[in-house]
C-alpha cells in the first residue's frame, strides 16, 4: 500500500535528452583579396569542459528564459470532496481515493494550460505566491491568496522593490477583466470553453516568479560526449513538468549555437557599422564637391590643365589620400586604446582591415581578445569564485592586453611620423602651385577633393561588401542533431518502490518478530520453562476474558474450568496417599494471577465435593477478599494477634464446600506473625476440620512470607505468567526454592494468549446437565 500511495502521489520528475554535434572551426573558402576578416571568427572551444563550462552559466540560462514565456506557472491539484462521501457508500469514497485516473499530486501545465495570465508590466508583482482559483457560495469565481514575507518584483525594472510581510487576498474574479492591487495586477482568460466545471473538480493556481530566481531551477545541464572520441554530445536536464523541460533545453541550444555565430560575426558586424556612418557623411560630401566642380567648370569653361599643373595635382591627390588613411588608422587606434582601457566585453571592436590597416597578427589578437573577453563576461558577477578556467582567461586577457598596447603604441609612433613627413611634401608642392594662374589653381584645388572624395567613398564601398561576403561565409561551431525529447521517469522508479515495498513488507515483519524474540527476556513458551528449570508444569491457564470472582464455580463447563479440572487431577499425585492435602500458592513478583490461580484452585476443589478453605497469608497486599467479595476487618491477622477466634474469622462462601479466612487488616511485621507458634496451631485447627487447605501467599521472589510457610504444605505451586514473567527472576527463584530444599514443587503457566502457548481448549463433550445443578 506504501509503494502504491508513493507512486500515485509523487510528482513525477523526468529527464529530457538532446542531442547536438560540435564542429571544429572552418574557415571560409575565400580569395585573399576578400578575405579581410581572416582571423576574426570565433575559434572553437579549446575543449569539452570549456563548451559545458559556458553552457551552464548563469547569463546563458537567463538569456534562454528571457525568450521563453515562463514567468508564470500554472498547477493543479486534484479535489476529492470528502463531505459528499458518508458511512453508507464509504467504498465508493475508498475507490475515488486510491483508484481514480489522474495524477493526484500537483500537476504543472504548460502548453495544455486551461487558462491564461495576462501580467501588467506597469504593475509589480509578488514572486512565489500560490494564487488560487476557487467558487463562492453563489457560485461566482473568487482569487484566494495567502503568504508571508513575501517579495515584490517589477518586471519594468527588473528589480525586486518591496517586501510584503503579512498577505491575504479573496476576491471576485472576471475572466478577462483586470484585476489591480497594491502589489499586483494581471488579468485571467479561459482556454477552454468548460473551465467553470473544471474549477469545481481541480485547485487550479498559478505562481509568479522572475527570471533570475527560475536560474536555479534549471541549472541541473547534464552534457556528455556520446561516444569516446566523438563530436557528438548528449545534453539533458530534467523536470517535473515535462512540456516546459522540452521547450527549454530547446531554446538553450538555440541560444547557445545563435550566440557562437553571434560571437563570429560581431567584429563584422561593428565593421559593416563603422563604414556605413562613414559612408553617410562622406556621400554629402561628395554631392557637394561634385556639384561644385560641375558649376566651376560650367562658369570658367575650363577643360584641361596643363602637363605640369596636371602632374602636381595628381602627387598632391596621392599625399590627401595617404593623409586621409593615417588620419582614419591614427582614429581607430585611438578608439580601439579606449575600448581596451574600459575593459568591457567589446562588443563594438572593428577589424583593422576597415581602416586600411592589413595587419595579420594585429588582427588574430584582436579577435582573441574579443572572445576571451566574451567568455569572461559569462562570469560578471563570480570573479571570486575559485574557478581554474576563469583564472586561466584572466591570465589569457592580461598576456593579450599588454601586447596589444605595445603593438598600438608603435603604430601611432609610426603614423604620426608619416604624417609629418607627407605634410612636408604637401606644403612643398603647394607652394609650387602658386605660381600658377588663378583659375586654374582653384580648379585642380576643387577635383582633388572630389576625386579624394570619390575614390575614398569607393574604397568604403568595397570593404563593405567584402565584410558583408565574410558574415555570409560564417556558419555556427555546433549544431541540432536531435531536439529535445523524452527519455524517462526518473522519479519515482515505479518498479523499484514496488519491488522494495514488497521486499520490505515481507522483511521488516520478519526482522521485528526475529529481534522482538531475540531482546525478549520474558518467558514466551514452555521450552522457556524447561530450559531454567526441571520442575514439572501442571497447569496451563490461557488468559480469560471473563470478569467476576471463582471463574471455576460460575462457569463449571467453561474451557478455563476444564484447565484447572486437569490441574487438580496432577495435584493429586502430590498427595502420596493422604486424604487431606495443604496447596501453598506463590510466584516470582505481583501480578503475575498468583491470586486469581488460588482462588479458582480452591473453587475446583470444592466442585469436587471436597470441604476447602482459602487462606489469604498475602499479608501485605491482600487480594482474595475481592474475589469472594468479603471484607479485610477480620482475618488471618485479628486470629494471630489474638483479637478472634478461629470461627470468627472463618467465613462461609456463596459455593458449597468453600470457606475462606482472608487476610484481615495489615500488619506492620507480618513475617513475624507468620512465623509465630499461633500459625502452627491454625494449620493445625484447620486441617482437623478441612480436606483442603489453599494458602494466598506473598510472592517468594519479594519477601520470605512464602517460605516460612512451605513447612505446612504438602504441595507448593509456583506460578508464571506468559509474557510477563522475566526468565531472570524464574531462574533465581527455582534455584532459591531448590537451596531451601522445597518439595512437591509445580509450576502454573498462567495468562496465555495464543493457542500455540498451551493446550487450547474447545469443551463441546459433556453429559447435559439441568438447571437446577447448575443453580446448585
Amino acid at each position: 500500500m506504501t509503494a502504491f500511495l508513493i507512486n500515485k502521489y509523487t510528482t513525477p520528475v523526468y529527464k529530457i535528452n538532446s542531442t547536438v554535434l560540435i564542429k571544429s572551426e572552418s574557415k571560409g573558402q575565400l580569395s585573399d583579396e576578400m578575405a579581410m576578416m581572416s582571423g576574426f571568427s570565433t575559434p572553437d572551444m579549446q575543449n569539452f569542459e570549456n563548451q559545458v563550462i559556458l553552457l551552464k552559466t548563469e547569463s546563458q540560462i537567463l538569456q534562454t528564459l528571457e525568450q521563453l514565456d515562463f514567468n508564470v506557472s500554472y498547477f493543479s491539484r486534484k479535489n476529492i470532496d470528502i463531505e459528499e462521501y458518508s458511512a453508507d457508500n464509504i467504498f465508493d469514497a475508498i475507490n475515488a481515493f486510491l483508484f481514480s485516473t489522474g495524477q493526484h499530486g500537483t500537476y504543472e501545465f504548460y502548453s495544455e494550460k486551461p487558462f491564461k495570465v495576462i501580467l501588467d508590466p506597469t504593475q509589480p508583482q509578488l514572486i512565489d505566491v500560490e494564487f488560487h482559483i476557487k467558487k463562492g457560495e453563489n457560485g461566482e469565481l473568487r482569487l484566494v491568496a495567502k503568504g508571508e514575507d513575501l517579495v515584490v518584483h517589477s518586471f519594468l525594472k527588473d528589480e525586486d522593490v518591496d517586501e510584503v510581510h503579512d498577505f491575504d487576498l479573496n476576491e471576485k474574479l472576471e475572466l478577462g477583466k483586470v484585476i489591480v492591487g497594491k502589489n499586483f495586477g494581471f488579468s485571467l482568460e479561459s482556454l477552454r470553453p468548460d473551465f467553470l466545471q473544471l474549477v469545481d473538480e481541480n485547485d487550479f493556481f498559478f505562481v509568479i516568479r522572475d527570471n533570475k530566481r527560475m536560474i536555479e531551477d534549471f541549472k541541473e545541464i547534464d552534457v556528455s560526449y556520446a561516444a569516446k572520441g566523438a563530436s557528438i554530445a548528449n545534453m539533458s536536464t530534467t523536470g517535473t513538468c515535462l512540456e516546459k523541460s522540452i521547450a527549454f533545453l530547446n531554446k538553450l541550444m538555440e541560444v547557445w549555437i545563435q550566440n557562437g555565430l553571434d560571437q563570429k560575426n560581431l567584429i563584422a558586424n561593428n565593421t559593416i557599422s563603422f563604414i556605413d556612418q562613414q559612408l553617410y557623411g562622406l556621400g554629402d560630401t561628395l554631392g557637394r564637391v561634385g556639384a561644385k566642380l560641375q558649376r566651376f567648370r560650367t562658369s570658367n569653361k575650363v577643360v584641361m590643365p596643363t602637363v605640369q599643373v596636371e602632374a602636381a595635382y595628381t602627387r598632391l591627390q596621392e599625399i590627401d589620400a595617404e593623409l586621409l588613411k593615417l588620419e582614419m588608422q591614427a582614429s581607430y587606434f585611438k578608439r580601439l586604446k579606449g575600448y581596451l582601457n574600459k575593459r568591457e566585453d567589446y562588443n563594438n571592436l572593428i577589424s583593422p582591415a576597415s581602416v586600411g590597416l592589413e595587419q595579420t597578427v594585429l588582427s588574430e589578437y584582436i579577435t582573441q581578445l574579443a572572445t576571451v573577453r566574451s567568455s569572461l563576461f559569462q562570469y560578471k558577477g563570480k570573479e571570486k569564485l575559485n574557478n581554474p578556467y576563469l583564472e586561466k582567461l584572466e591570465r589569457q586577457e592580461g598576456t593579450l592586453l599588454a601586447t596589444l598596447y605595445e603593438n598600438i603604441n608603435s603604430q601611432q609612433e609610426y603614423i604620426s611620423h608619416q604624417q609629418s613627413v607627407l605634410n612636408k611634401q604637401k606644403t612643398s608642392i603647394s607652394r609650387e602651385q602658386n605660381l600658377l594662374p588663378g583659375k586654374e589653381q582653384q580648379f585642380m584645388s576643387i577635383k582633388r577633393n572630389f576625386d579624394l572624395t570619390n575614390n575614398l567613398y569607393t574604397m568604403l564601398l568595397e570593404k563593405r561588401v567584402e565584410a558583408q561576403i565574410q558574415k555570409a561565409s560564417n556558419l555556427p561551431d555546433n549544431e541540432i542533431i536531435e531536439r529535445a525529447y523524452f527519455e524517462e521517469i526518473i522519479e519515482p522508479k515505479t518498479a523499484l518502490i514496488f519491488q522494495l515495498g514488497i521486499l520490505f513488507g515481507v522483511l521488516l515483519p520478519a526482522l521485528f518478530i526475529f529481534l522482538k524474540e531475540f531482546f525478549n527476556n520474558k518467558i514466551q513458551t514452555k521450552d522457556d520453562i524447561e530450559e531454567i528449570t526441571s520442575v514439572p508444569i501442571i497447569g496451563n491457564i490461557a488468559l480469560s476474558k471473563k470478569d467476576g470472582g471463582v471463574l471455576t464455580q460460575m462457569y463449571p463447563r467453561d474451557p478455563i474450568t476444564e484447565a484447572f479440572r486437569a490441574m487438580r487431577t496432577r495435584m493429586d499425585y502430590f498427595k502420596n496417599g493422604s486424604d487431606k492435602q495443604t496447596i501453598l500458592v506463590t510466584s516470582s513478583t505481583a501480578g503475575e494471577g498468583k491470586s486469581f490461580c488460588a482462588v479458582n484452585i480452591a473453587g475446583i476443589l470444592a466442585l469436587a465435593g471436597r470441604k476447602t478453605i482459602l487462606l489469604g497469608f498475602d499479608l501485605r497486599k491482600p487480594q482474595i477478599g475481592g474475589y469472594l467479595n468479603i471484607s479485610d476487618e477480620l482475618g488471618v491477622t485479628s486470629y494471630l494477634i489474638g483479637s478472634n477466634n478461629l470461627d470468627e474469622v472463618i467465613h462461609t462462601t456463596e459455593y458449597k464446600n468453600l470457606d475462606c479466612i482472608v487476610s484481615g487488616p495489615l500488619p506492620p511485621n507480618p513475617a513475624e506473625l507468620i512465623d509465630s507458634k499461633q500459625t502452627r496451631i491454625l494449620f493445625e485447627e484447620l486441617e482437623k476440620r478441612y480436606d483442603c487447605i489453599v494458602i494466598d501467599t506473598s510472592p517468594v521472589g519479594i519477601v520470605t512470607d512464602a517460605l516460612l510457610l512451605t513447612p505446612y504444605a504438602n504441595t507448593n505451586i509456583f506460578v508464571v505468567r506468559h509474557q510477563f514473567t522475566h526468565k531472570s527472576f524464574l531462574d533465581h527463584n527455582m534455584k532459591m526454592l531448590g537451596e531451601a530444599k522445597i518439595n512437591n514443587l509445580g509450576l502454573i503457566l498462567n495468562g496465555i494468549k495464543t493457542p500455540r502457548y498451551g493446550y487450547g481448549y474447545s469443551y463441546v463433550y459433556g453429559y447435559s446437565l439441568n438447571n437446577e445443578y447448575i443453580n446448585n
